[in-house]
């Protein structure tokens, strides 16, 4: 069985919906590596194309909007942007929204490699860690949170439980602020209003 991932949560609630034509996601969290399914940003490409619609992909890191164009050019895909900014300043700049993925910065586990740690330092001047990666979520969900519609959905990926992943303070404010919580799968949860 495949291993999935939040990106994978946020297609089967869009695929639910009519009228996708037009639509944007917004990714926060562009691809870093390419291991055992989690390149979001080549799955959200094939479902944009699909379904004619544009991808926005954010990524603090220069090389993962490199990475980006990268996956276009592979794809085939013209329908996006790269946009190297923190997802907390993009998110800022936005009026409104339809799809939001929410896989930005990194909460700490064992795996990050001493060259990803030294990004955050150089990049961020901040270190991984729970904290750093709840507040920069929590950050993220209060730039967007009265900037929905009716079809709108947020989805943040590598959501455990309450104490452990990205989303232990965005989501009880999502709660706390008109936004349902639709499912809790593949680590993931998303929300709509």
């Amino acid at each position: 069985m495949a291993s999935y991932h939040g990106h994978k949560l946020l297609e089967e609630h869009i695929v639910k919906q009519p009228l996708l034509t037009g639509k944007v996601i917004i990714e926060v969290g562009s691809v870093r590596e390419y291991m055992d399914g989690q390149n979001s940003t080549g799955f959200f490409m094939e479902l944009c194309k699909k379904h004619n619609m544009k991808l926005i992909s954010v990524d603090m890191d220069k090389d993962c909007s490199d990475n980006v164009h990268k996956e276009a050019e592979k794809l085939d895909f013209e329908n996006y942007e790269a946009i190297t900014m923190r997802g907390e300043d993009y998110l800022k700049k936005i009026d409104k929204f339809d799809y939001l993925y929410l896989d930005g910065f990194d909460y700490d586990h064992q795996w990050h490699s001493q060259e990803r740690k030294d990004k955050y330092k150089e990049i961020l001047q901040t270190e991984i860690t729970d904290e750093n990666s709840w507040k920069s979520h929590l950050d993220m969900v209060k730039e967007v949170y009265k900037k929905g519609n009716d079809y709108s959905l947020i989805c943040i990926d590598d959501v455990f439980d309450a104490n452990k992943g990205k989303g232990c303070h965005a989501v009880p404010f999502l709660e706390e602020n008109r936004w349902k919580g639709l499912e809790h799968k593949y680590n993931a949860v998303i929300f709509s209003l």
